[in-house]
């Protein structure tokens, strides 16, 4: 019996065995003591996609299309942010942004609110003039058959404007016109019986009325009735080709814009894309656009911005909203590559 229960106590199964003591599954096993994959694991410390990650810490691309944090991309602004936004440039990192329909839409919208302003400006003037009244001022005269007659002469003599009508003269020449023009006068208009000779700003013009003959008898009544209302008609439909003119010429102007902006990028260093300084180009236009249309309009102003100096204002303003646009070259940070290490941890870092 003795025997037996020593057999017990010293059997090695019991007492110092590898798998009950000091079991490398149980103690100094490098899964469970300085394992690699749970300490210094690079998937863990020190992981690029965990620390330094630019999708996650520093995207260039925060605000619009980030990819990381917890901010929510911005929506781009509609025609109306769009068009007070064109005169911050500290704020042009948002227009950049903006669709190409979007940026189609605003710019027409623009180009009609300035053709619509300039023509309301003009019919305005005309609705302020007294047909009535007009037509009891004029000269009684015909025009037919390539004829001009008048009751007795007319001459009108006002500022820099001189008139005058007679059926005893034939026509009037160049050098009757520019007579008249020595002696101060800007805008001349000589009617004889079988021609009509202007000069305006020193360009001289002469019309023959056989050339001109419609078929119709033209007198004072006829441009009171017929004239006026045609001309009305005329200056819509010229409106519309200025409205075509106006927008085509916009982009056109923001094309050569485009390349002082790339120009001005290049100095500055600035990795831009193009289509972000070809609107940079366009919103820069506003500003002078808004205010050469605004002094047209004005009728108590009689001066304009020149147009150099548009230009030189309008590279400016684009100059200094490039400098505010962040630089959208691609930042990458490089995961930390593994190491060597052992049965202390350090093979992954």
């Amino acid at each position: 019996m003795d025997n037996q229960f020593n057999n017990q106590q010293n059997n090695g199964y019991q007492q110092g065995n590898p798998y009950q003591q000091g079991n490398g599954y149980q103690q100094g096993n490098p899964y469970q003591q300085n394992n690699g994959y749970q300490q210094g694991n690079f998937y863990q410390q020190g992981n690029g996609y965990q620390q330094g990650n630019p999708y996650q810490q520093g995207n260039m691309c925060n605000g619009y299309g980030n990819y990381g944090g917890n901010a929510e991309p911005q929506k781009a602004p509609n025609i109306f942010q769009q068009f007070a936004l064109a005169f911050v440039p500290t704020k042009y990192d948002r227009l950049t942004k903006v669709k190409t329909g979007s940026l189609i839409g605003f710019v027409t919208v623009l180009v009609l609110a300035a053709t619509l302003l300039s023509f309301i400006s003009v019919m305005m003037v005309f609705a302020s003039v007294d047909m009535e009244e007009l037509g009891e001022e004029l000269p009684n005269f015909a025009l037919s058959n390539g004829k001009f007659n008048i009751e007795e002469d007319f001459l009108y003599d006002e500022g820099n404007v001189f008139v005058y009508m007679t059926e005893d003269i034939d026509s009037f020449s160049y050098e009757d016109t520019a007579g008249i023009a020595d002696e101060g006068y800007s805008d001349i208009i000589l009617v004889g019986r079988d021609g009509l000779s202007v000069m305006q700003d020193g360009q001289y013009e002469q019309f023959d009325f056989s050339d001109l003959d419609f078929g119709v008898v033209i007198d004072r009544d006829w441009i009171v009735s017929t004239l006026m209302p045609l001309i009305v008609f005329v200056m819509i439909i010229g409106y519309i080709f200025v409205f075509v003119g106006l927008g085509l010429g916009y982009f056109m102007f923001a094309a050569v814009y485009l390349l002082f902006a790339m120009l001005i990028a290049a100095i500055m260093k600035k990795h831009i894309e193009t289509g972000a300084l070809f609107r940079v180009a366009v919103y820069s236009k506003v500003l002078m656009f808004v205010v050469a249309t605004v002094l047209d309009v004005l009728p108590f102003v009689s001066f304009s911005v020149p147009f150099l100096l548009r230009v030189a204002i309008t590279i400016g303003f684009m100059a200094f909203a490039i400098a505010k646009l962040q630089d959208y070259r691609p930042i990458f940070t490089a995961p930390v590559m593994p190491g060597q290490g052992g049965q202390n941890g350090q093979g992954w870092q």
